[in-house]
């Protein structure tokens, strides 16, 4: 779906917005919801997650990003599991910090995994940090585009806490200064496990995504770009979010060799200040 950017300090999901599309898988009660894209990139910004949709409006997972924060340009994207105790996230904790899993698509989520990657008002689940420009090497989804996160939430059913299984799919950017959230799916059946990605169209297929003024695709050792409407920026980041290089490209479609970039994978992101693209590359 097309990105909203929104310059909102708070972002709070209703079941009521327009365009939210919900499909109910028969064979195992997955419920999947497709959300309006909707981007953090403002500092303290978040977004408020009620997967239920429980006639109380009891948030299960609130988004967080932070944008040149602080005296240490602290830019970051968190998951936050809050209202229940048991609310958490697939991951691991590691010397005092709890990392989400990045899953791939079929992956369990399920009562045999660990749900240590967030849990509790104060254990944020880092998705991607950076201090002073320094990076943190067990983060999962710096530059994730289709990131999908596993989860953990319980409720109450018929005066019972009950405890369900969900995934959830974002993008986070190369810099850390935005994240993306796109859609999610829950299995409505207590106690069952889900698949990453399952129950939602795109399983199997490209996401079908409006058309765009921007292209950008990797050909041997050149990059094929276009922009049809303007000038654009054109940046290309290592894994760590390291700048390498920055230039602007001019409206119009061209080849671009890049024998120029040291070799390895590098993600390449384009931007003409009204929408933005970005891939990885192979330099070799």
């Amino acid at each position: 779906m097309k990105k909203e950017t929104s310059h909102s300090e708070a972002l709070r999901y209703l079941s009521v917005a327009g365009g939210v599309l919900a499909l109910n898988s028969v064979q195992a009660q997955i419920k999947y919801v497709d959300l309006p894209d909707t981007t953090l990139n403002t500092n303290n910004a978040f977004f408020d997650l009620n997967i239920d949709e429980d006639t109380l409006g009891v948030v299960d997972y609130r988004f967080i990003q932070y944008v040149d924060s602080g005296a240490f340009n602290i830019n970051g994207s968190f998951i936050q599991a809050v209202s229940n105790a048991g609310n958490s996230v697939l991951g691991l904790d590691y010397a005092n910090y709890a990392y989400p899993f990045n899953l791939s698509p079929g992956d369990s989520i399920g009562p045999r995994q660990v749900f240590k990657g967030a849990g509790g008002a104060s254990a944020f689940g880092q998705l991607a940090l950076t201090v002073d420009g320094v990076s943190y090497p067990n983060d999962k989804f710096k530059g994730a585009v289709n990131g999908l996160i596993g989860l953990r939430f319980r409720a109450d059913r018929a005066d019972t806490i009950r405890t369900f299984y969900a995934w959830i799919r974002v993008e986070v950017a190369a810099d850390n200064k935005s994240m993306t959230i796109k859609d999610f799916a829950w299995n409505e059946a207590y106690g069952d496990g889900i698949k990453a990605g399952e129950g939602a169209p795109w399983i199997g297929e490209q996401e079908i995504e409006l058309p765009s003024n921007l292209k950008l695709q990797q050909l041997a050792d050149y990059l094929q770009i276009s922009s049809a409407e303007k000038q654009a920026k054109l940046s290309f980041y290592n894994l760590q979010g390291s700048l390498i290089d920055s230039r602007q490209i001019e409206k119009g479609a061209q080849k671009l060799k890049l024998d120029f970039l040291p070799q390895g994978i590098l993600i390449a992101h384009l931007e003409d200040g009204s929408e933005e693209k970005q891939i990885k590359v192979l330099i070799y």
